[in-house]
């Protein structure tokens, strides 16, 4: 085995000048910050051959920015002025050197790395091997280490002892091959296992670093072969498709010329009837004109006679109106007319005015009427409100309940309106000679229950406005409580908006200067102190008290319990809850005071005076706490502070300072025995004066966790409430606001009454007039005149009908000519010409030959159906029908071709009217020998199929049993080791769940015994799965992208063994019940899951460096672990350090001071690292050199 025997550092941080010796188990103690992970730092450098410094200061600190350049500088911090403070400038250079040897000492050797440092800031580096032991000189001359160059040339004289590596790859080669030939995964399990840290994923660290098995198979010449024999029968398959689809189209081909020969007969018997049709035709139409020709004769004849009698009749009416226009009687009657229809027309006026009058009142008394009814319901809105209580949240529900007696206003409002309120007349009945006409309405009245009516709307609008700001509160106050509970429910106490923003503000100012300025400064002073001399370091060196005392102090800052802006009541718990009311009663707003950090108040107070005005900040406290703990309050027994429970220095002291003094009283009769005290209540006693604390102040709790709860309780009923208000209240309020809108007699309608009044009193005179006129003319004698007029009525009568009677037959003949013109000048000439043409298109468009045959067959049809027509409608039909199932034929033949055309790729014509290329193809392609063919296939099939079972069945096979003997060796080394003398761990592997299926098939025993995997009896047991696994890896479009990306997925899935296993450690306590660590890892304790994490990682490095596999073992043994036991018991970190011992391995722990009394008493050397000044020392354990830092 190859042991790790010292260390050298030279230049690394603070860190001078040391030389580190290690034994089998080493201990590196020191107090926080004394320099350990700097160490542990270096040696992994060279051990990982890693520069990046990813790993830098992992343990100690998370939040650490450590960098190669910051360690060989020497950076100690940084300064506002001149910026990052080093311990070192300009040229030098800096060497970390591991030397190791055999077991027993023999054949040393090292392993380092040089850095040249240049004063730009650069750094170079090489890294070197040595086959001898460290040099005495430790390459430093005068004082001086060695640079690159002065290292090669000293290293050029060890002839071939010595080598410096180009690169940090070669040199990581060399490395893994000086220590034994070790696994690249080295380099991993090593970072990973120094930080100590749990593993949260231990299937994936047993998987990686636990088993030593090639991960990924590689099959792809078994995958070429299947896709080989598969390509053969893809291409046997293409050319039986090809043989059908020809087969398709000759068939198609056949049905089209079929449908294509009986289109031409039934095109010929159309043709041929529509031909005999127009012959017909032409006959018909000639008949037709003849017809017209004695038709128009006898209508000509009608209208002579019609013209003669009209005549006469026209004489005797002229006679009988002469008669008439002479007579006294018709005369004085024309003279009276106008007169009596001027007078309807005036009274037809008013009756309208009086209409639009009466509906004016109905219509306003019906609406009003109906308001003051549903007015009367609004008495029971009022009992469900809250009134003046701490409930009543602005007290809207008080101003909405002292609204209430405007609705009542408003009813008495609308009843005195209503009670003058004129009735309508009935105007729609009346005529002029109606004598009883009353009109009730008075303008005085009219005018004051208008004026009362107004005054209702107005009343129901000031009732609405409350009613709508109060809805409108409420939409506010339930948006603003959902909010509310939202941020309870998330544990976000509710403070008023002003103490929020105060909050925010001051860490905003305070962010640009905060706690990390203040820190560097702190060590700005202190690098600068070092550098100044020692006498003043002894002088900051008080002892270990002291030194503890400082150390628990910064502790806490860094922990972040102190810094930063804090709500005092958010920093308090309550012991017993039975003092809450009184608790915040009587701290008040004082609650909600902000804590900042003494230094940073006066910051903070400026910022407040700041921001105070521009965001309206008042009455928010900012405590000067650096005050308040000067007078060191001290809080009295039995006093409230007693109940106060805080973790926060600063809330301590305020809270000892503000209730130190106030005394718990449990009745009244004990508070005078105070100066101040209290009861459970809150009745206080202060200066001599008691007084009951506002229950109002304690109504809702601020301090400590239950605060949260009584919150969410208090704004749960408040929402519940002001949901059961806003569901009553909104449709209330839109009644109110339809009443409220209720229209109101206007003033134009008021003014017209007032006129229609007008126009009312100029009945009577009218009604008068009228009787007059129809008085005189019933004294008329109209007897003759009436004769005359039924006289010339009936001449009228007679002139109508015969004007009638000419107008028809004036209307007939004029058809009747336009009629006959067109027919002799259009439609016999066009019809002829018709005739003509059809005969042309016939004799050209079918053959001789073929149209005697066709003529004939035409002739039997005609016969046979009885007319042209028939003919045409019963073979147009059919000539429709073939030409479809031609078409569609057609088209079936384009697309098989065109499809076998794209398929195939032929580049025949799809649209060539014969098919004779197609035909050729289908002919060459029979006669091809296919069945031969077929026989290579399947030979090529089997071959494929064994190598399947060979070169990837097999080995997955047999990777999977060497991972199970691997895990099996290492529960044999475990099974007897116990942690605490309770816990007992094993590594378990099992199938994978996920894939039972496939390692089913994979693990099958009729594999061995010489079953084939593609044998009848295999494949029904695991037919599906070989399926599903050949689809997943071998039968895939590697063209298409996406799919190539899923195949690669599934090659690196279905070629890893690991995706059939589950790994996991099983961990037995001592009543033999059993636990898998994956399934409660997250609910372990500190020691409990840093043990498991101790058993994989020590099983990683075993296997790593093959402890157990003899002849391959002479190996590193080496394991850093940072933080180590750092929750383990005394007990498990017993039985831990003695596995080490036990497996033959070397580990360096590095834990603080703390730790001392469990490990130091177990290990071989203990190292203890200090800073003293600006350097760190590393020096064999000392009891008293813990004293001094």
């Amino acid at each position: 085995m190859k042991l790790l025997r010292r260390a050298l550092l030279v230049k690394w941080h603070y860190i001078e000048h040391e030389l580190i010796d290690f034994a089998p188990v080493t201990f590196l103690t020191g107090k926080n910050a004394a320099g350990k992970s700097t160490i542990l730092d270096a040696m992994q450098l060279v051990l990982l051959g890693d520069t990046a410094g990813h790993f830098f200061n992992k343990a100690a600190n998370d939040g650490s920015r450590r960098t190669l350049k910051g360690y060989l500088r020497g950076e100690v911090g940084e300064d506002e002025g001149s910026g990052i403070i080093n311990l070192r400038d300009g040229q030098f250079s800096s060497y970390i050197v591991l030397e190791f040897s055999e077991e027993g000492g023999d054949k040393p050797f090292c392993m380092g790395v040089v850095f040249d440092s240049s004063p730009d800031g650069s750094v170079e580096w090489r890294f070197f091997s040595l086959a001898e032991a460290l040099p005495d000189f430790h390459f430093i001359r005068d004082g001086v280490p060695l640079d690159i160059k002065g290292l090669r040339t000293w290293g050029q004289m060890r002839k071939n002892r010595f080598e410096m590596f180009e690169s940090n790859k070669r040199y990581q080669e060399v490395f893994l091959a000086r220590m034994g030939n070790l696994n690249q995964k080295f380099h991993r399990l090593f970072r990973k296992a120094v930080p100590f840290s749990p593993i949260m994923d231990i299937a994936g660290f047993i998987s990686e670093f636990v088993c030593d098995v090639k991960v990924h198979l590689d099959i792809d010449d078994m995958r070429e072969n299947i896709r080989h024999y598969r390509q053969m029968e893809e291409e046997l398959r293409v050319v039986e498709s090809r043989v059908k689809a020809l087969g398709e189209i000759d068939g198609t081909y056949h049905r089209v010329e079929a449908a294509r020969d009986k289109v031409k007969l039934y095109e010929y018997l159309v043709d041929r009837a529509e031909l005999t049709n127009k012959e017909e035709q032409v006959a018909a139409a000639k008949n037709e004109a003849h017809e017209m020709e004695q038709q128009r004769e006898r209508i000509d004849g009608e209208i002579v006679a019609n013209k003669q009698t009209q005549e006469q009749v026209t004489g005797e009416r002229d006679v009988l109106v002469e008669e008439r226009g002479n007579s006294d009687a018709y005369q004085r009657q024309q003279r009276l007319e106008p007169h009596k229809q001027r007078l309807e027309g005036e009274f037809n006026h008013i009756r309208r005015d009086g209409e639009r009058h009466d509906g004016m009142l109905v219509d306003h008394a019906e609406r009003w009427r109906a308001t003051a009814r549903k007015l009367e319901d609004t008495d029971t809105w009022w009992t469900s409100l809250e009134k003046g209580t701490s409930l009543d949240v602005g007290g809207v529900e008080l101003k909405l309940f002292q609204s209430a007696h405007l609705y009542s206003e408003a009813i008495r409002s609308i009843r005195e309106g209503l009670l003058q309120w004129p009735s309508p007349a009935g105007w729609q009945s009346h005529t002029l000679l109606d004598e009883e006409i009353t009109v009730t309405t008075d303008m005085t009245a009219l005018r004051n229950s208008a004026e009362r009516l107004r005054q209702a709307a107005q009343q129901l609008a000031e009732g609405q406005m409350v009613m709508h700001d109060a809805v409108r509160a409420w939409d506010e106050e339930s948006a603003s409580l959902e909010r509310a509970i939202s941020e309870l429910k998330r544990g976000i106490k509710q403070y008023d908006p002003k103490v929020v923003t105060l909050k925010r503000l001051i860490e905003d100012g305070l962010s640009a200067t905060g706690q990390q300025m203040a820190e560097t400064s702190t060590e700005v002073a202190v690098t600068r102190q070092s550098v100044a001399g020692e006498s003043d370091v002894d002088k900051a060196a008080t002892g270990k008290a002291a030194l503890d005392r400082r150390s628990s102090e910064m502790s806490s800052r860094a922990s972040g319990e102190t810094s930063g802006v804090s709500i005092f009541a958010e920093l308090l718990e309550i012991r017993n809850p039975v003092w809450q009311k009184a608790i915040e009663g009587y701290l008040h707003t004082q609650r909600f005071y902000l804590i900042v950090p003494p230094e940073t108040f006066s910051q903070a107070l400026r910022i407040y005076d700041e921001v105070k005005n521009s965001h309206h900040l008042s009455e928010v406290g900012l405590v000067d706490i650096d005050k308040v703990m000067a007078e060191r309050p001290k809080a009295l027994s039995g006093s409230l502070a007693e109940e106060i429970v805080t973790d926060n220095p600063y809330a301590r002291a305020y809270a000892d300072y503000l209730l130190g003094r106030v005394m718990k009283c449990d009745s009244v009769d004990e508070l005078r025995n105070h100066r101040t005290s209290i009861t459970q209540d809150g009745m206080l006693y202060h200066n001599y004066v008691a007084r009951q604390i506002n229950p109002a102040r304690f109504a809702t709790l601020y301090i400590g966790k239950q605060a949260i709860e009584h919150q969410l309780n208090q704004k749960t009923t408040r929402l519940e409430r002001v949901q059961t208000l806003l569901q009553g209240f909104r449709p209330r309020l839109d009644l109110v606001a339809e009443w409220a809108a209720q229209s109101c007699p206007t003033l134009s309608e008021l003014t017209a009454a007032e006129d229609f009044l007008q126009e009312f009193s100029r009945l009577s005179k009218l009604r008068g007039e009228y009787l007059a006129i129809l008085d005189e003319m019933g004294r008329l004698d109209f007897t003759r005149v009436e004769e005359i007029g039924k006289e010339i009525a009936r001449c009228d009568v007679l002139l109508k009908d015969m004007g009638h009677q000419m107008s028809e037959l004036t209307k007939k003949q004029g058809a009747l000519q336009a009629q006959y013109q067109r027919l002799v000048q259009q439609d016999i000439p066009g019809l002829e010409e018709e005739v003509r043409d059809k005969k042309h298109f016939i004799s050209s468009r079918y053959d001789p030959l073929a149209a005697a045959d066709m003529n004939s067959r035409y002739q039997q049809e005609l016969k046979r159906l009885g007319s042209p027509q028939t003919v045409m409608a019963n073979f147009g039909r059919q000539r429709s029908t073939e030409k479809n199932r031609e078409e569609e034929s057609r088209e079936e033949l384009v697309n098989q071709r065109s499809d076998y055309n794209k398929t195939f790729g032929a580049g025949f014509d799809i649209l060539r009217e014969d098919n004779d290329a197609y035909r050729a193809e289908l002919t060459a392609l029979q006669e091809s020998g296919l069945t031969e063919y077929a026989a290579q296939i399947q030979d090529a099939k089997e071959r494929a199929q064994m190598q399947f079972q060979e070169d990837f069945i097999n080995k997955l096979r047999s990777n999977i049993d060497t991972v199970e003997q691997q895990i099996k060796a290492l529960n044999s080394a475990l099974r007897e080791v116990s942690f605490g003398g309770r816990e007992r761990y094993q590594f378990k592997v099992s199938p994978n769940s996920q894939y039972q299926p496939f390692y089913a098939m994979i693990m099958d025993e009729m594999l061995l015994e010489g079953r084939s995997l593609f044998s009848d009896a295999f494949m029904e047991r695991h037919g599906s799965v070989i399926d599903e696994l050949f689809r997943k890896i071998v039968d895939v479009d590697e063209d298409n992208q996406t799919v190539h990306s899923e195949l690669e997925k599934n090659l690196h899935t279905f070629t890893d063994y690991r995706t059939y296993l589950d790994f996991d450690l099983v961990v037995r306590d001592e009543e033999g019940r059993e636990s898998r660590l994956s399934r409660v890892i997250a609910k372990k304790s500190g020691g409990e899951t840093q043990t498991p994490f101790y058993i994989a990682v020590l099983a990683s490095f075993a296997q790593t460096y093959r402890i157990h596999q003899s002849g391959f073992n002479n190996t590193l043994r080496l394991m850093i672990f940072d933080e180590a036991y750092s929750k383990m018991d005394h007990q498990r970190i017993r039985d831990s350090i003695n596995l080490v011992r036990d497996m033959g391995m070397q580990v360096i722990l590095s834990a603080p001071t703390e730790k001392i009394a469990d490990i130091v008493p177990l290990v071989d050397r203990t190292l203890v690292v200090q800073r003293i000044k600006s350097q760190t020392r590393v020096a064999p354990f000392e009891p008293d050199a813990l004293e001094v830092n």
